[in-house]
């Protein structure tokens, strides 16, 4: 539970994480980031406002999962 609560408060930026830590928040990220965009596979009429929701908020996350890889990348190839 404590790692957990380290993950989520690093994703959300509230402390810095280390490289490991940010690779693995970015992969959660990206895996809870489905759980916005699936059920409008499945949902056969959501309404317009609950799909412009769900789509905002799986916009969010994968893009802050993608900033998180993104940041941890760059670190890496910088090492000599």
């Amino acid at each position: 539970m404590n790692r957990f609560l380290y993950l989520v408060s690093g994703f959300f930026g509230f402390i810095k994480l280390t490289g490991k830590d940010r690779k693995s928040a970015g992969e959660w990220g990206f895996l809870i980031s489905m759980l916005f965009i699936v059920p409008l596979l499945f949902w056969e009429h959501p309404g317009v406002i609950v799909s412009v929701v769900l789509q905002l908020l799986w916009a969010a996350v994968g893009t802050r999962s993608a900033f998180l890889a993104s940041e941890t990348w760059k670190k890496n190839k910088q090492k000599p």
